[in-house]
């Protein structure tokens, strides 16, 4: 699964690409291993603290959706 984070988003969303997640914890609390999180660029100002881990196949990604344009602080 593709999880979608937006620091821009109007409001909380569903993580998907029309309507991303607010903040990469949201999507952290419920990514899988295999999934990955695409985090458009902004200043991100949480701690992120994902729920699952993912394995050595199946790794929980976590990505910027342009390269270093998203910055967790």
């Amino acid at each position: 699964m593709i999880y979608y984070v937006d620091i821009n988003a109007k409001k909380c969303g569903s993580g998907t690409k029309e309507n991303p997640f607010k903040r990469i914890n949201e999507a952290a609390r419920i990514a899988k291993p295999g999934d990955e999180v695409i985090v458009a660029p902004g200043v991100y100002r949480e701690y992120v603290n994902p729920v699952n881990g993912g394995t050595e196949e199946n790794r929980i990604v976590y990505r910027s959706a342009e390269y270093r344009k998203a910055v967790i602080t």
